[in-house]
């Protein structure tokens, strides 16, 4: 069943969609503040850059995840392709979700999610403290600051 949210809440999707990095490009900055080392307020600032970059990414992403939901009418074909390859990283899941309730889709995404299992606590992306550990791939890095298309 589709559900259309009231116009009042719709720019809210959009920030639910990019809430997990911008909250954590925000708790890096305190970090960075109240740090006393200069090590840790270097790295701080970097992160607090590639997670800005990273907002923009995943609102990007929530934009394009909208287009394609609406051209396709729901979770089928290229609109299904873009969020499994969500899928795989908290803030991507996040804004697909996101994308998703904002089209009218948001129970059936939600429960597709979850018969994949992830769950709310999967934050780190899949296979993030293993050899194939997304943080050693370029692919993830280019999504992160943008550069790749989805």
């Amino acid at each position: 069943m589709k559900f259309a949210p009231s116009i009042a809440f719709r720019p809210l999707l959009s920030l639910s969609a990019v809430w997990p990095p911008l909250a954590l490009a925000l708790l890096a900055g305190v970090i960075g503040l109240v740090s006393p080392f200069i090590w840790l307020k270097i790295a701080a600032v970097i992160g607090v850059f590639l997670l800005i970059a990273d907002t923009i990414a995943r609102h990007r992403q929530f934009e394009e995840l909208r287009i394609s939901l609406r051209r396709t009418g729901g979770l089928t074909g290229q609109a299904l392709a873009r969020f499994r390859k969500a899928r795989t990283a908290w803030c991507s899941r996040r804004a697909a979700l996101a994308a998703s309730f904002a089209e009218g889709f948001g129970r059936e995404s939600r429960e597709l999610v979850h018969s994949w299992g992830y769950r709310p606590w999967h934050v780190f992306p899949d296979g993030a403290f293993s050899a194939r550990s997304p943080f050693l791939r370029l692919e993830f890095w280019k999504s992160v600051l943008g550069l790749s298309r989805g």
